[in-house]
């Protein structure tokens, strides 16, 4: 298990401003894995030393994303994301590309809102 490196607590903390219940579950996330598929990742999490009174995300099952791209050199079109919610708790990350490949670089990385 590893911890969240900066992308990913920046795409959570993004997420959070319009779900605030995610920011809470933060501090207990570990990654188990990066898995890139060459034109997207998944960062798939498990909780370490979750508080038996940390409450469940709401709704239990949903997808949550922004209204944002993200921007990464040397990708031409960014990222897409969403935050999967299974049973209340963070599952993973999923990043997709607009069919270009991706080496997982995240260097330099910053948000634009989609117009």
């Amino acid at each position: 298990m590893e911890n969240l490196n900066q992308f990913e607590l920046a795409v959570l903390e993004r997420v959070a401003v319009n779900h605030p219940s995610i920011r809470e579950h933060i501090p207990f996330l570990k990654v188990i894995n990066r898995e890139n598929t060459g034109v997207g990742m998944y960062i798939n999490f498990v909780y370490h030393n979750k508080p038996k009174g940390l409450k469940p995300i709401f709704p239990l099952d949903i997808a949550l994303s922004t209204n944002d791209n993200v921007v990464i050199y040397p990708l031409k079109r960014g990222l897409g994301f969403e935050v999967a919610i299974m049973n209340g708790q963070i599952q993973f990350i999923e990043f997709i590309t607009y069919d270009e490949f991706w080496d997982g670089s995240t260097q330099g990385f910053s948000f634009v809102p989609l117009i």
